[in-house]
């Protein structure tokens, strides 16, 4: 394990913003997060956890030693009709839905193009097209970054929900994600249950492979690559409101589109509500709405996360005022 100084993160984060890391490593291993730890704690630096950086909006530079956790451990066991895989946290979950899916390995086709590794997957409980990752997760290795203990978190102990996960509370803020198990099928029975994806499938009998293909080409159509956009993907989630605020909505807005999500509350498109605000294709300076997917907030080049974060509240303001719903972000804002 190598610690580097003044490292640039502007390949460690898919906006592309260039910061700088004032001490940087990569570690590839349980051994080298664990001796990582130690030269922090001996230094008494600010720690702070990086994967594939899609997830993080940079707005200065970074104090302290930054630990890019770069596990790319992937193995399969097959027994009988279930197949278990295991990723390793820095695996490229694309890569890893595209492995598994030409492999005969089904179940994770949904997913595919979500940007970043495997080990934030269960942070976010990351979904697509009617699947999330809780669907096939199985557990979630974990190192407590305090302790130094490792202990392996059952998917109920996970505390899923809509982008959700134990990781995003205090009592799972301080554990590091070393890699996931997830369990697949040899049977190509795809799950087509989102109209959009039932829709470009023409609701015929579809393979996963096709799924796989479709959802690569709806994501292509309308998101970014942050190779030549820098972009985090969709930065705000799916309000979920009471479905009484809904009626009141329809009332002004009868065209808003709404899907159930229990017996009391509602998941509105918040791409809906951003470009029904005019938002769409929005731009100041080197920063704004991608014109195809309101969700995305972009970098046109030569923009800064400031700039980006300004982006995102003034966004947030205008729904709430518009709407009197208010937009969680989805990108941790650093």
């Amino acid at each position: 394990m190598h610690i580097s100084e003044n490292v640039s993160l502007r390949d460690h984060n898919s906006f592309g913003f260039d910061i700088s890391a004032e001490h940087f490593c990569s570690a590839k291993s349980l051994e080298e997060i664990q001796e990582a730890l130690q030269w922090q704690k001996k230094h008494n630096k600010p720690l702070l956890v990086l994967g594939g950086g899609s997830n993080t909006v940079f707005t200065r530079n970074v104090d302290g030693l930054v630990l890019h956790v770069a596990i790319d451990q992937l193995t399969t066991e097959h027994n009988g009709n279930n197949i278990n895989v295991y990723a390793g946290a820095g695996v490229s979950w694309h890569q890893l839905v595209k492995q598994t899916v030409f492999s005969g390995q089904y179940g994770l086709e949904n997913l595919a193009l979500i940007p970043g590794n495997a080990g934030a997957a269960p942070i976010q409980n990351i979904g697509a097209y009617g699947k999330e990752l809780c669907d096939n997760l199985i557990s979630v290795d974990v190192l407590h970054r305090e302790t130094g203990e490792t202990t392996t978190l059952n998917r109920k102990e996970c505390d899923f929900d809509y982008r959700h996960s134990i990781f995003k509370t205090p009592a799972g803020a301080d554990f590091i994600v070393l890699g996931i198990r997830i369990h697949l099928s040899p049977q190509d029975k795809p799950v087509i249950t989102y109209q959009a994806l039932k829709d470009a499938m023409q609701n015929r009998p579809s393979t996963a492979r096709e799924v796989f293909d479709q959802v690569c080409l709806m994501r292509q159509s309308k998101l970014p690559d942050p190779k030549v956009i820098g972009n985090a993907g969709s930065f705000f989630k799916n309000p979920v409101i009471p479905c009484q605020q809904v009626d009141t909505l329809r009332k002004e807005y009868p065209d808003l589109p709404v899907f159930p999500y229990s017996n009391t509350e509602c998941k509105l498109p918040a791409a809906w509500l951003i470009d029904r605000a005019g938002w769409k294709g929005h731009r100041t300076g080197d920063v704004g709405v991608h014109n195809k997917q309101a969700l995305v907030l972009v970098n046109h080049g030569g923009g800064n996360g400031q700039q980006i974060a300004i982006l995102a509240d003034e966004i947030q303001k205008d729904v709430k005022q518009r709407y009197r719903i208010h937009l969680e972000r989805e990108p941790t804002i650093y």
